[in-house]
């Protein structure tokens, strides 16, 4: 794990990144096929196209969050930009073609 320095000396910050990476987007399987060509990985080289917190805008798929125990009353996001954590961003900032 990269960063195992900051995510494992401090409890809370580790807690966090944990709940945010436990977070399901549900999503078609063209969906995710169009996610999945945002990246590029053939274990040699990491490519990113588009970095992680800009995926859905930038396929223009829109998402939407629970409000309440059912999805009747579910609420759009405003941008479908998703929160990620900065040290994310940051990384994929050294692969983004």
């Amino acid at each position: 794990m990269d960063n195992s320095e900051t995510y494992l000396s401090d409890y809370d910050i580790f807690e966090n990144l944990f709940y945010l990476a436990k977070t399901t987007i549900c999503i078609t399987k063209k969906q995710n096929k169009q996610l999945s060509s945002l990246t590029e990985n053939d274990g040699i080289d990491y490519k990113v196209y588009v970095p992680t917190n800009l995926k859905y805008q930038h396929l223009g798929i829109k998402l939407y969050q629970k409000n309440g125990a059912r999805w009747d009353n579910a609420v759009e996001y405003d941008d479908n930009i998703i929160p990620a954590p900065s040290d994310l961003l940051d990384y994929e900032k050294r692969f983004l073609v």
